[in-house]
């Protein structure tokens, strides 16, 4: 009886990608990676036909563990006046916080399975390194200072990874998430000739490359139709396009005026600047339709106003009652009883800045010679509110 010719499976695509420090980093002591780039591995965790592997270089986390100490370090006054409040100790202290620091990264890494990439220091030219460093050439930036000894190491970690890994597109694709200028251009210099390396500047140039790969469709494709796509969404006072025929502006203020007037304290003012409109991110392809993910952001900075006269009151007008010699600021008294007053002198300062985050959902089909008609928007949501961020 002859047996059946088995089709030989076809093995998944491994994607490696490895992230610098400036694409993890947040302002919260407790997190190692962002709430972005958290979302971004959970949400890729489990694909049928690429499997994803994360890494983090060596140096990547000793620099987020010094930031996050540093972060920490800092709450420390705070804890010392609630001790003094309550007199009673809560024995936190550097080492404390250091040691839990390590505990919390270690358990980040287990949870969102983040592999540390190791460096082999008996493989690096230190010889080429140190002259680049002399002469100020990539990754080291140029000025009177040296600075990019931390991104070579992060470099040639690469570099390791991509000489251990196959060469082969269709087996194995790696990825270095960079928005250092200098790094990426080492990298691409040291890369030229291979297919499979991937330079990206940014998680929504990753999740680009992610959604491609999955999709099945070539990153050739993606990378032709991409500006077609951009420019069909937006182009400056084009009315054509879509983001002014669907007055998408208009509805995100109308859908979400709340996040746009967002302010943690009422005794803050807020003021909206820029509206940024960053290049669409692909999601899928189904038969003749494209689908896409635009990122619309929203510069604001947060105000507080300060009274610069502070008068006396020793003598108060009598509708005013007696206030026993104290100082009392101007703004705290009704303006219509201080007839013969100074008018109160108030300064605008700035008291912090952030962006709010909107994320247009929309599709498009694609004519055989990849000419963009019939578009439709399917969702506006609202991403987050970042402060600190500008």
């Amino acid at each position: 009886m002859a047996k059946k010719n088995k089709r030989k499976k076809k093995p998944v695509l491994q994607l490696l990608v490895v992230f610098d420090t400036n694409v993890l980093y947040t302002q919260v002591a407790s997190d190692l990676v962002r709430a972005e780039v958290r979302d971004l591995i959970k949400g890729n965790s489990s694909h049928s036909d690429v499997s994803i592997k994360w890494f983090l270089p060596s140096v990547v986390i000793d620099e987020r563990r010094y930031q996050m100490q540093i972060k920490a370090f800092e709450l420390l006054p705070s804890l010392q006046k609630i001790e003094k409040l309550i007199g009673h100790k809560l024995n936190i202290n550097k080492n404390i916080l250091t040691q839990r620091i390590n505990e919390a990264i270690q358990s980040e890494l287990k949870e969102l399975n983040l592999a540390e990439l190791t460096i082999d220091t008996n493989s690096v030219d230190w010889k080429e390194l140190i002259r680049r460093s002399s002469f100020r050439e990539a990754p080291f930036e140029p000025g009177e200072k040296e600075k990019g000894f931390r991104d070579s190491i992060i470099a040639e970690s690469f570099f390791q990874l991509i000489n251990v890994s196959p060469a082969t597109p269709s087996i194995c694709r790696l990825a270095i998430v960079t928005e250092d200028r200098f790094l990426s251009e080492f990298v691409r210099e040291k890369t030229s000739d291979a297919k499979n390396i991937r330079i990206l500047s940014s998680l929504k140039e990753l999740e680009s490359l992610i959604n491609t790969l999955v999709s099945k469709v070539t990153e050739e494709f993606v990378a032709e139709i991409k500006d077609k796509a951009e420019a069909y969404f937006f182009e400056p006072e084009k009315q054509d396009t879509l983001f002014y025929k669907e007055n998408i502006q208009d509805a995100i203020a109308e859908q979400y005026s709340e996040e746009l007037e967002y302010r943690p304290t009422e005794i803050l003012t807020r003021e909206n600047g820029a509206w940024w409109i960053n290049s669409p991110v692909f999601l899928k392809k189904e038969r003749q339709r494209v689908y896409w993910a635009t990122q619309i952001v929203v510069d604001y900075k947060l105000y507080k106003f300060e009274s610069q006269n502070i008068i006396s009151l020793e003598s108060p007008p009598d509708n005013l009652g007696a206030f026993n010699g104290l100082q009392y600021p101007v703004q705290n008294i009704r303006s219509t009883f201080l007839t013969g007053f100074p008018s109160p002198t108030l300064k605008k300062v700035e008291a912090g800045k952030g962006k709010t985050l909107f994320g247009i959902e929309w599709r498009v089909n694609i004519t055989p010679n990849k000419k963009l008609t019939f578009s439709k928007i399917i969702s506006i949501n609202f991403i987050g509110d970042r402060r600190g961020e500008q």
